[in-house]
């Protein structure tokens, strides 16, 4: 009966904060970036590595102009700020707590 209340419990939790990919909506807000959120976590990754770089080169090259470089890497950068799974994260919180109750639960009977 608890695993059926907890179940109910973590679908509405998926329901409310699984938004970017989401097979049961036929949704993927990543713009085809990412199938999974794996694939997702490494992209954001790639951006923000590649940004890093660019910054770190910047100067190195007297004949690129600098202004447009950090304009480039700004417009990464808030890309990647798009793509962070932020309602996701709220989802593995809310669930952890809830599998945290059920686990104290079951060691205390």
């Amino acid at each position: 009966m608890k695993t059926k209340k907890l179940l109910n419990q973590l679908m509405e939790l998926k329901e409310k904060h699984i938004e970017l990919i989401n097979d049961s909506r036929n949704r993927n807000q990543t713009c085809g970036l990412a199938s999974n959120y794996s694939e997702l976590t490494h992209r954001i990754a790639d951006l923000l590595k590649t940004s890093k770089k660019a910054l770190e080169g910047m100067h190195s090259l007297p004949e690129t102009n600098p202004t447009e470089i950090e304009y480039n890497v700004a417009d990464v950068i808030g890309i990647a700020i798009k793509l962070l799974p932020f309602s996701e994260m709220q989802f593995i919180d809310k669930t952890m707590e809830l599998l945290s109750e059920e686990s104290s639960t079951n060691t205390e009977h």
